[in-house]
């Protein structure tokens, strides 16, 4: 079956398809004409698709759906956005009671007992305001949007707190100013787009590298002359390794997160792969690594 057919039986856009393409979500054959050629089960997979999608299923939820096809999986879901409409109910009971009482200690008060209810993602940008909160909260938010369910997780979310309020996380003051303009000037869509297809290429690392030879030879190649190393990009770069190095990121934060979001389990387990992928095509990517480390 053609674009433009699919398109009709599944009430989609080309872009919307294209874009799942990209994302993952579907893989149809090509043709020798170069037309893309969807069997049915492309179909029917289109059509879940846009199902979950115009019910307000994020793109994630719907790769982790088509990835496990259980019924826990949408059970789960359900759960989740269920929570969501009873957090913000309670938020606007809250502001009534705030507009009539004017009691803020006991509204402080029946907040703390709402947190547990709010997202992981939601608490963290509240408890770390700044670029600090900013950092995390772009670089870990696909997979921080549930709320602290159990005892495990509660600790592991304690043991992040806990991490966060005490580690010394040091960047140039300037690159501080030009992260928090990069985080309010881009599109929050092109972000959006940008970690999407970045997790795709680490659940595909094989086709990731194949269909992007040549950008990734010549980007290695940058990376190791003088003009790279004079970028904020470096620098920043530098900072992080240090930050991850010193500070027990691999010990104490990582872990944590596995912890705590099942999400993050299982793309943390899947960029191990990736990065043995990687590693295996191009294998001086480590010493690269362990070179900019002597640089310090």
């Amino acid at each position: 079956m053609l674009m433009n057919e699919v398109c009709k039986k599944c009430c989609l856009t080309k872009k919307a398809v294209m874009y799942y393409m990209e994302q993952g979500l579907v893989s149809p054959a090509i043709q020798e004409n170069g037309y893309r050629d969807f069997s049915q089960e492309d179909v029917m997979r289109l059509q879940k698709i846009s199902v979950l999608r115009n019910l307000g299923l994020s793109v994630a939820e719907i790769q982790k759906f088509l990835s496990h096809q259980e019924e826990n999986v949408l059970n789960e879901i359900v759960q989740k956005k269920a929570l969501e409409v009873t957090v913000l109910q309670e938020k606007q009971q809250l502001i009534e009671e705030l507009d009539k009482t004017g009691d803020w200690q006991e509204i402080q008060k029946k907040l703390l007992g709402l947190q547990k209810k709010q997202s992981i993602l939601e608490r963290l940008r509240t408890t770390f305001p700044g670029y600090y909160g900013n950092y995390i909260c772009v670089h870990f938010a696909p997979y921080l949007n549930e709320p602290v369910l159990t005892k495990k997780q509660q600790e592991a979310f304690d043991t992040i707190l806990s991490f966060l309020d005490n580690v010394s996380f040091q960047i140039p003051k300037d690159l501080q100013e030009e992260y928090q303009e990069f985080t309010i000037t881009v599109d929050n869509n092109a972000m959006k787009k940008f970690s999407d297809s970045f997790r795709s290429a680490v659940y595909d690392m094989e086709t990731y590298l194949e269909e992007n030879k040549k950008v990734i030879e010549d980007y290695m190649k940058y990376t190791q002359t003088a003009e790279y190393k004079e970028t904020s990009a470096f620098r920043m770069m530098q900072s992080l390794r240090q930050f991850q190095n010193e500070s027990g990121y691999q010990d104490i934060f990582i872990p944590a997160m596995c912890q705590l979001s099942n999400s993050y389990r299982e793309y943390y387990e899947a960029l191990q792969k990736a990065n043995e992928v990687f590693l295996r095509r191009y294998p001086d990517g480590q010493n690269r690594l362990l070179n900019d480390k002597k640089d310090k």
